[in-house]
This record gives structure tokens, sequence and C-alpha cells, in this order.
């Protein structure tokens, strides 16, 4: 991850998992994360499995110029591309893992900016990945954007992001085990038995 924004809310989420595979969708608070809540935003796979912006932080709007409340994830992306993050998401869900993908932006004039962008699943009513938490952030602010509207996504890499899994403590007996012996006849006995052939 390159951006503060995609380490921030990566950190977020990895601190809420706390050993889990994902975060309820319930536990997200926003003031945890003001800092980056701009460049925020939750998605939602629909029943057909389109994946839409649920809500988009401004910063993310403005690099749209427009509201992308609604709007289709995918959208602006070659047959390709779109593909190849939709299979790649799909492995992040099964592999209970984030994705980060790296994205070119583009203008009808043709203005170009490099995006990068994050994708954590969350737990939603019991369904793993129904909902999505993630950010988008730029590495530079052009001065169009915000003004000049992007038309066109280019995907330059898409990779699993691998949370910093702990192992599970070790369980403690909640009884000791006696020390006593108590008789010194065998606890068991073998009794012969069974089918005859």
């Amino acid at each position: 991850m390159h951006h503060t924004e995609s380490r921030t809310l990566f950190a977020y989420w990895n601190s809420l998992r706390a050993g889990r595979p994902a975060p309820d969708r319930a536990e997200i608070e926003p003031r945890e994360i003001a800092p980056v809540l701009a460049d925020t935003f939750i998605l939602e796979r629909d029943a057909t499995g389109q994946i839409f912006y649920r809500l988009a932080g401004s910063r993310i709007c403005q690099t749209f110029a427009r509201d992308m409340k609604g709007a289709d994830f995918l959208a602006g992306l070659g047959a390709d591309d779109r593909r190849q993050v939709a299979r790649t998401l799909s492995d992040a869900h099964a592999a209970q893992a984030g994705l980060i993908m790296s994205l070119f932006g583009a203008t009808a004039e043709g203005r170009t900016v490099a995006l990068e962008a994050v994708v954590l699943p969350l737990v939603h009513r019991a369904r793993l990945g129904a909902r999505m938490i993630g950010c988008l952030s730029a590495a530079e602010q052009p001065y169009w954007m915000g003004r000049d509207q992007i038309v066109a996504l280019s995907l330059g890499s898409a990779r699993l992001l691998w949370p910093s899994w702990q192992p599970a403590p070790a369980i403690v007996p909640a009884i000791a085990p006696a020390t006593v012996v108590l008789d010194s006849r065998p606890a068991l006995r073998l009794i012969q038995g069974g089918n005859a052939a």
C-alpha cells in the first residue's frame, strides 16, 4: 500500500477483525476513521452479483466529479479489467483477505490520474462480503480533478491484501486435572465380546 489513506483504513479494519475473518458492518464507527472518511466507501453486492457504491466519501465524488452513491463500482473499466477485478475480489472473499488495486482514471479530454483502491470484506447479516468497506485515493490532486469527469478506468494491478493473522490463544482448562491417585486398580477393563463368525 502506497497511500496513507489505504494504510489507515486497513489498520482500522484489521484491528476490528480481532482474529475473525472480517468485522461486522455494524462495528464500523465513522469517527474512528475521520481523517480518511472523505476517501472511504461502502460497497454492496446485490442479488445479481453487481457491486455498487452504497456510500461514497466527498473526495471520491470529487475525484469522479459526480455523486457516486448507487453507481456501479466497476463502471468505466473495460471488459477484461472488469472480469479480472471481479475474479480477484471473489478470490479475496474466499481467502478472507482484502483487495488492493492500482487504477488509472482518464477524462474525456485525455487527462489521467493514478489511483489506489483498497476493498475489505465486512460481515452483513451473517454473510461475508455482502458489504465491503474501502478507500479510493489519488497520489496527487491535479488541478482539473473535481471539474473534469473521469469517464474511463484502466487496471494497473490487482492483488490480495492479507490481514495479519494472530495465533489463537492457548486453551486453559477450567478444572485442573487431579494429581491424587485414588486407587491402584486399573480404571478401564477390557471385556471380550462381539459377533462370533
